[in-house]
């Protein structure tokens, strides 16, 4: 993003609050103005959204450090939506922060967003505030598609598209029991591979559903899992201040390096978006 788009955007963003944007017809409406008003937007939010289709993750630089902003970029591609989007159930961003108080020092394994969704996310927006001062904390990314074929075993293959795979609910007090829901981890089909996949949600699962899992599909687990240890297949890279991850969060799974105690300071703001094929789907079961 130029410089000159970059301070458009943000000077266009600060006459909207962020509690009108929560709808998508508005969400849409900005969306609209600002393409219209935006030289240069337009066509980069176009060549963005190009990009991502082809090659499932695309990174625009020198985006402006603004909520507002990055909800109306994402909003080029489809809803953004504050479900599951941290603890606030009404924020459509929110700030991821390695802090003294939350330190996130382990690495994230690779997972996907929003597993306990009947229709997960379809993208992610992750943009860096600011980086750890050490360069840890490195995104990566891997995709269904590579991870389905490292595993040899067909066998496996079939089973993970199997939909009882134990997926862990948060427990809230006064709920009654905690629950699992279930779903498949790969699902391959003509438009390739997908994934729904989150380890702690899952292992909390299998432990809550007992023997839920048979042999068959508790071998096909861990030849999954196996096969997102493999060293060659992962992109990892450093995400730096002003640069916007949008990712496919149906066909790649995402991580984060370690991050060490001069990471402290690390910050990302995340948006969830629903794609419009959710949407129209939304609309015909209303």
């Amino acid at each position: 993003m130029t410089d000159s788009t970059a301070v458009a955007l943000a000077d266009f963003s600060s006459t909207w609050r962020s509690e009108e944007l929560k709808s998508e017809r508005t969400q849409q409406a900005a969306l609209r103005r600002a393409r219209e008003g935006i030289p240069g937007l337009h066509r980069l939010l176009d060549e963005a959204v190009t990009a991502l289709r082809a090659s499932l993750a695309v990174v625009v630089e020198n985006f402006p450090l603004d909520t507002t902003a990055l909800v109306i970029a994402a909003a080029a591609l489809g809803r953004v939506d504050p479900s599951y989007n941290g603890p606030n159930p009404d924020s459509l961003v929110h700030d991821v922060v390695d802090s003294a108080a939350r330190p996130y020092r382990d690495p994230d394994p690779f997972h996907t967003d929003s597993p306990l969704l009947a229709h997960p996310h379809a993208h992610l927006g992750l943009l860096c505030v600011r980086p750890s001062p050490a360069g840890d904390g490195q995104t990566v990314l891997v995709s269904a598609a590579d991870v389905a074929a490292e595993i040899a075993d067909r066998s496996h293959l079939r089973a993970l598209q199997d939909p009882c795979y134990p997926f862990a609910v948060p427990h809230e007090p006064g709920s009654g029991e905690p629950s699992v829901t279930t779903h498949p981890i790969l699902t391959m089909s003509g438009g390739g591979a997908t994934v729904r996949y989150c380890p702690v949600r899952v292992t909390a699962g299998v432990e809550r559903a007992g023997q839920a899992l048979d042999e068959e599909h508790v071998g096909a687990l861990r030849a999954f899992e196996r096969a997102l240890e493999a060293q060659h297949l992962p992109t990892v890279f450093l995400l730096r201040a002003g640069e916007l991850l949008l990712l496919d969060n149906r066909r790649l799974l995402h991580g984060r390096t370690d991050v060490g105690p001069e990471g402290v300071g690390r910050h990302l703001m995340r948006v969830k978006v629903h794609d419009r094929e959710y949407e129209k789907a939304m609309a015909r079961n209303s």
